[in-house]
């Protein structure tokens, strides 16, 4: 139990820290209604289901003994992020360079048409998870640990993901803040199209790292 427990808070520090599903919470909670939001973490939390079966399944042994396999699915993710933070910064800046004509007439545009989705494969583009899920279940990975310790690892943590992240969704998803978003969205998303962007060099660096 003591195990359990330590893995969870281990998972709880780690959600909170700054990165791509993080970001896209706060936007998406701010900027859409608290369902689409809903969505969006619903997604995340599916995409850390595969992440959590592909580590407990032993995944993590096969990219140690394949590297390019890691390098390939951070490549992968790369584009994608920068995909998504490319339609994120053109998207501010547009709303900006229009921002005196009627908001109503611009935010239609901008919203994703599948939020699960997007939820899902902006967490599926890191595959630095998997390390992350390798080094923190490694104890849980040892022989000598019980499989109702994996199964009970397989549950949880995708549902502390979405309650966690639910509860971040409710936080910033009160009125002040999102009249806040309204009046300078075309801002926020500048910068989280930057940051997303930013995220997509970093992945391909350390793909870059992995080659040398």
């Amino acid at each position: 139990m003591s195990l359990l427990i330590t893995i969870c808070l281990l998972h709880f520090v780690a959600q909170l820290s700054p990165g791509p599903d993080i970001l896209l919470i706060a936007k998406s909670s701010a900027s859409t209604t608290r369902l689409n939001a809903l969505k969006v973490i619903a997604g995340i939390s599916a995409g850390i289901v595969v992440w959590v079966v592909l580590t407990l399944a032993g995944f993590t042994v096969l990219i140690d003994q394949f590297p390019w396999i890691q390098q390939i699915l951070m490549l992968v993710g790369a584009v994608f992020l920068a995909k998504m933070g490319w339609a994120m910064l053109n998207g501010g800046l547009k709303t900006f360079k229009n921002r005196h004509q009627n908001s109503a007439e611009l935010n239609p545009a901008q919203q994703p048409s599948n939020y699960f989705t997007l939820g899902l494969l902006t967490n599926l583009a890191n595959p630095k998870t998997l390390i992350y899920f390798g080094s923190v279940f490694s104890l849980a990975l040892s022989s000598s640990a019980s499989t109702s310790l994996k199964t009970q690892l397989a549950f949880i943590i995708p549902i502390q993901t979405f309650i966690t992240f639910t509860l971040l969704m409710l936080l910033i998803s009160q009125p002040k803040i999102k009249d806040l978003y309204q009046r300078s969205g075309s801002y926020i998303d500048i910068i989280s199209g930057a940051l997303f962007l930013m995220f997509a060099v970093w992945l391909c660096y350390d793909a870059i790292l992995l080659m040398s």
